[in-house]
């Protein structure tokens, strides 16, 4: 699962960081009751995709690993077995990427903090480990800059970043070319931009065949996104699907003991929503309505 969770800030002003906005004293009043009242949220959210809680779960937009403690050592969520891992970036505004992992089920072996090669940005999470004992997994999540300025002025950031997660997988596949990977996040881009297609180079995934050593999206299915009628995030009067889930070949044709499912799902349900359909976020505007996330969640599932 993948999840912008939206601006998860804690209440304490960091003196590094311009996160003003999300204190008490802020014109938004962030207290600790409605902070926690978000985590809360957030993991009614994680119980909502299915019978089983998912066993990796990738967040952006975390603000540092104070809050990673209370969305697993909390007293209710403890119980749960999560694990969490997490690095602090030179993002400005201080939110980064993080990874939660069922601790029975996940193992990491590696992980790998992957500075940004653009400044004040978030970094790149690599972890390598064990799922249920027999399969190795690489995951990359991702939180990709901003349109900030404009999607075409701002694009090559995102290029830049592109192109770092690129040759991590050029790297993997050069040592096993039939290495699992999921590269998962919010891309500040649809699947068929360029930055995921021509240069991450991330194939649709509705394919009759899957080839080792290939990454495809599961979030695409190779029509033009600007034709569809839904999306992870609702921006300017259209969806978009920039919130995305990228695999290895290997992980959709059998190669490994792990299968998935080769279509990512959109967790849209209904009390996720605001009336108009779209995702209910925290604050609208300055306003407080107590919503998750200007984003829904994408998942995937094995093949049984």
């Amino acid at each position: 699962m993948t999840y912008n969770v939206e601006n998860l800030f804690d209440t304490q002003h960091d003196t590094l960081k311009n996160d003003y906005d999300f204190t008490s004293q802020s014109e938004r009043k962030w207290t600790d009751k409605r902070y926690h009242r978000k985590i809360h949220n957030l993991w009614q959210v994680i119980a909502s995709t299915g019978n089983e809680l998912p066993v990796v779960i990738g967040l952006c937009e975390i603000e540092n690993e104070h809050v990673m403690k209370d969305i697993t050592e909390g007293n209710e969520y403890k119980r749960l077995g999560y694990g969490y891992i997490h690095f602090e970036s030179p993002d400005e505004r201080g939110i980064d990427v993080a990874l939660l992992y069922n601790e029975r089920r996940f193992v990491p072996i590696l992980t790998r903090q992957i500075k940004s090669d653009i400044e004040s940005t978030r970094d790149i999470l690599y972890v390598c480990g064990k799922l249920d004992g027999n399969t190795l997994l690489h995951i990359i999540q991702v939180h990709a800059p901003s349109r900030r300025g404009g999607k075409s002025a701002s694009e090559w950031k995102r290029v830049t970043v592109g192109r770092q997660v690129r040759e991590l997988t050029d790297s993997i596949f050069a040592t096993d070319p039939t290495a699992g990977i999921v590269i998962m996040g919010d891309f500040n881009d649809n699947p068929d931009d360029k930055t995921p297609s021509e240069i991450i180079k991330a194939k649709p995934s509705v394919q009759e065949h899957f080839e080792n050593g290939e990454l495809y999206n599961l979030t695409w299915d190779g029509r033009p996104t600007e034709h569809t009628d839904s999306g992870s995030y609702y921006f300017s009067n259209r969806w978009e699907q920039i919130d995305q889930i990228i695999v290895s070949g290997s992980l959709l044709n059998g190669t490994l003991k792990l299968r998935l499912n080769n279509r990512a799902t959109i967790h849209n349900q209904k009390w996720l929503q605001d009336r108009k359909g779209h995702p209910r976020r925290t604050y609208l505007g300055t306003f407080y309505q107590g919503g998750v996330s200007d984003h829904f969640p994408v998942i995937i599932k094995a093949v049984k």
